[in-house]
């Protein structure tokens, strides 16, 4: 974990320089200094997962329409939540699924996919379960789908310092809070509140952002003034 954790940090400031980055934004994720993109280049596995959104659509109008053509309990109960939520409010939307998604089975890239890292498109997911960035993707196309705009959320690759390993979460920005929806806990929390992730890099369907935790960034910016 350790080491995977080095190779994302080298990631991450890989994506300051890969493509052309937007002015910084001081008041990012987690307290951090956000450097927008609106490239996906630099994350090929993502853009990959988008790709097959076309094929979870398909096969969730399939399952709506006749329950035998669902090819799965696991899609069967997917989009009985997804029709149960259709029309609460989005708060409710949000803590619902977050509670729900992290029902499913837990298990990493090397037994699924024998791989050191592998991002599941959902289909694969729903049937197999995944690691921390499957569930936060999972979400990210559910909540989607209930009406919470793809600008407005996030797949957010993190340093968890608690737990000392590379962890993905969903945020969600809801007026003028970020929430946390999280593999590793049910309840939905603002950013503000949690302290031990520290963003490497996150992304949507167009854009991307590379992270520098506020006290570097600052000594940074402290140290150019002399």
């Amino acid at each position: 974990m350790i080491r995977k954790s080095l190779l994302l940090s080298v990631l991450g400031v890989g994506l300051l320089s890969a493509g052309t980055l937007n002015a910084q934004t001081p008041d990012g994720l987690f307290g951090t200094t956000e450097f927008k993109a609106n490239s996906l280049e630099a994350l090929p596995q993502w853009k990959q997962v988008i790709k097959t959104f076309g094929d979870l659509k398909a096969a969730a109008s399939a399952c709506d329409e006749d329950i035998l053509k669902c090819g799965s309990q696991q899609m069967t109960l997917w989009r009985a939540k997804i029709q149960e939520l259709e029309h609460a409010a989005t708060s409710l939307k949000i803590r619902e699924i977050n509670r729900f998604i992290n029902r499913w089975q837990k298990a990493t890239d090397q037994d699924l996919y024998e791989a050191a890292d592998h991002w599941a498109a959902p289909l694969d997911f729903i049937k197999k379960g995944g690691d921390s960035e499957d569930f936060a993707i999972m979400k990210y196309v559910s909540l989607k789908e209930l009406g919470i705009k793809a600008d407005h959320m996030r797949i957010v690759v993190t340093n968890d310092v608690l737990r000392g390993q590379t962890h993905t979460i969903l945020t969600v920005r809801m007026g003028n809070k970020t929430l946390v929806l999280d593999s590793q806990n049910d309840s939905v929390l603002s950013d503000d509140f949690i302290k031990y992730y520290v963003p490497f890099y996150s992304a949507n369907e167009t854009t991307r952002w590379a992270h520098i935790p506020g006290h570097i960034a600052k000594g940074s910016a402290g140290g150019s003034d002399q």
